[in-house]
């Protein structure tokens, strides 16, 4: 495969990683308190110039995948920062943060 294929698939030297996030909420964390806690999670992705596809579920659980914005890699430093911020908010009972991975097709 040439090199422009390669960048536009994504693979090869250009293949993009990313993470997958998962944190328990504290239970009955509803409207303003999740909200605040929402825009304290986003704050903290777009610092770092990450994006964070997923959402907030009925059970108490947030569920996603965080990747770099544009194009690039989010990287282990990324995955520290953000698990930082999970073991140190409140509104956070347990979380996990997935292994850097490929981020357009899912594989180690």
């Amino acid at each position: 495969m040439n090199k422009r294929l390669r960048k536009k698939k994504r693979v090869g030297e250009f293949k993009e990683l990313g993470f997958e996030l998962r944190a328990g909420l504290r239970p009955g964390l509803v409207g303003v308190e999740l909200d605040a806690f929402l825009d304290r999670l986003i704050d903290v992705v777009e610092a770092r110039k990450l994006g964070f596809g997923g959402g907030a579920g009925r059970d108490d659980e947030i569920d996603g995948v965080v990747t770099r914005m544009g194009r690039g890699s989010a990287t282990e430093d990324d995955r520290a920062a953000l698990a930082a911020f999970l073991a140190s908010d409140d509104a956070v009972v347990r979380h996990e943060i997935g292994a850097l991975r490929d981020a357009w097709y899912g594989r180690d």
